[in-house]
């Protein structure tokens, strides 16, 4: 009979959240002898169809034509990679700290922040109980849309803690230099925005929670001087000499002063005061110059147009069809309609969720590169001859 991998000789500090002690999964699998639970999570993330999508899905860039240009998975594979490197100074979870990373921004639309920002103005316009936000639905993911290579049943089957960093790690909040675990346990499935979300009841996932905003902060900025948008004297000398000259530097800099403020305070995970305040000044100079430049800006409204018509267009055909299940109806022999098709037959819906819901769970798996492929299938006439 097997037993489960025995991890508390590896992770000895007693904040460090060991698998033993997790809250479990929605459905339990048979234990593994070689790998902890946490690591089967990175497995189960990594081998996943959304987590392979990432790598045509936006970090700051629509459509970027240049291999050297951070997109989303390298940007959760940055994460990842450091956090994994903060937990093991912090003698934390290296596993949990690395799954949540990884799972971090797997709710991510097409076209980034932009993308999710159209999606929310549509679930208000459709009149929804629910805003989307990728926080929020990075857990609808991995609980109900994310497929495995096919597996009879959709959604990931992840642990508890890693779920909770997903949906907790919004690194947007710039409140304090230093941030604590929630004491009480979440009802994941009730939270329906990222303020509701709190923070992470785990040390790893506040290790993820603050090393997003510091990965993302250096790399844009280099992305940014590579695409011409900025030259390195427009950089602020404050937060060269705080910070450092180039990404690696930012990164070298704020990793080594978030493990070592981290090991001053007990159960928290943060930045020293002078740190933490040159990374807000320089993420504040990131969307003054870079994520406002009217180069990132440009084709706004034309990625906005392109989300809202294949929504109407996807929205007319599931109505049409009772959701592909009217007896006689024709589904058009177009390849993003027969996606769509095979998508709602794999998650199974109830008649409580709304055909809207089913478009935009669609339409958040979309790549960039997808949504144009499906506004060309679906608007741009073909030859016949």
């Amino acid at each position: 009979m097997c037993r489960p991998f025995d991890e508390s000789k590896i992770y000895i500090s007693q904040y460090a959240t060991l698998s033993k002690n997790s809250k479990g999964r929605k459905k339990q699998l048979h234990p593994d002898s070689y790998r902890t639970e946490f690591q089967r999570d990175i497995h189960r993330i990594i081998y996943s169809q959304p987590f392979r999508r990432l790598r045509h899905k936006t970090q700051v860039f629509f459509l970027p034509n240049n291999d050297h240009i951070c997109t989303r998975m390298e940007h959760v594979f940055h994460v990842a990679s450091a956090s994994r490197t903060v937990a093991r100074h912090l003698q934390l979870n290296e596993d949990l700290a690395e799954a949540i990373g990884l799972g971090h921004d797997l709710g991510h639309s097409p076209f980034g922040h932009h993308g999710e920002d159209v999606l929310k103005d549509i679930c208000e316009d459709q009149g929804l109980d629910i805003s989307f936000q990728h926080e929020i639905n990075g857990l609808r993911v991995v609980d109900k849309l994310a497929e495995l290579d096919r597996e009879p049943e959709s959604g990931l089957n992840l642990t508890y803690e890693v779920r909770d960093g997903i949906i907790s790690h919004c690194g947007e909040d710039f409140g304090s230099n230093l941030i604590t675990p929630e004491k009480e346990d979440k009802n994941l499935e009730d939270i329906k925005n990222r303020r509701d979300a709190l923070m992470p009841i785990t040390l790893e996932g506040c290790v993820v929670r603050f090393i997003d905003k510091i990965a993302y902060a250096g790399r844009d900025l280099e992305d940014a001087l590579k695409a011409g948008l900025i030259e390195e004297n427009d950089v602020p000398k404050d937060i060269i000499d705080e910070l450092g000259n180039n990404n690696g530097e930012i990164i070298g800099r704020l990793l080594k002063d978030l493990i070592d403020t981290s090991k001053k305070h007990e159960n928290q995970i943060g930045l020293s005061r002078t740190k933490f305040e040159a990374l807000k000044r320089l993420i504040e100079f990131n969307y003054d110059k870079i994520y406002g430049h009217d180069k990132v800006k440009k084709f706004e409204i034309q990625a906005k147009w392109a989300l809202e018509i294949i929504f109407e267009y996807l929205l007319k055909e599931i109505k049409r069809t009772n959701r592909f299940t009217n007896a006689g109806s024709v589904c058009l022999k177009i390849p993003v309609i027969q996606f769509l098709q095979k998508f709602v037959n794999k998650i199974k819906y109830s008649d409580n969720d709304k055909d809207e819901i089913i478009v935009l769970d669609f339409i958040s798996g979309m790549t960039d590169n997808y949504v144009l492929e499906s506004i060309s299938e679906l608007f741009v006439p073909k030859y016949i001859v």
